[in-house]
């Protein structure tokens, strides 16, 4: 799908529900972390203002989506709980222009930093690979955190 999802990433639209979820399930399959980005996206589509969502989309087919939002208590710092790419899409196309459109959207509401919080699992591979392929950088890992053999990574970007 290289080139055909070209426009910049955008906060979500309620015709977005069907195709943003079936790109959380073909990005997340059944994991431990399906649920809580399904939390997370309806608390987005319900204008939670601690719950954002940008999405890369065309002719409704949806090709990334990022969850953010401001951490309580930390002055001008935004976490970015999930950025997901959909199989198939090439990540320095889509994935750099997601990130650009998080930075761009958390700067805008006076962010200085980004940080990211994510398990060590393969099932994230893509969504770490991206992240450090563009200006984030580990801090920390806990591990084990998760459950045996599985980390928490500490990801930060500063703005």
């Amino acid at each position: 799908m290289t080139g055909y999802f070209h426009a910049a990433p955008r906060p979500l639209l309620p015709g977005d529900a069907e195709p943003v979820r079936a790109l959380v399930w073909g990005a997340l399959g059944i994991t431990p972390y399906v649920d809580r980005a399904m939390e997370l996206l309806s608390a987005a589509e319900r204008g939670d203002p601690e719950s954002h969502a940008l999405v890369s989309e065309r002719d409704g087919t949806a090709a990334a989506l990022a969850l953010f939002g401001p951490v309580a208590g930390a002055r001008d710092t935004w976490h970015l709980n999930a950025v997901l790419l959909a199989l198939g899409v090439h990540p320095h196309e889509v994935g750099r222009a997601m990130i650009q459109g998080i930075v761009e959207s958390v700067k805008a509401a006076g962010a200085r930093l980004l940080i990211a919080e994510l398990p060590a699992d393969a099932a994230l591979g893509r969504s770490i690979s991206l992240l450090r392929a563009n200006g984030f950088h580990q801090e920390g890992r806990v591990p084990d955190f998760y459950r045996d053999g599985v980390a928490l990574l500490f990801l930060r970007r500063e703005l």
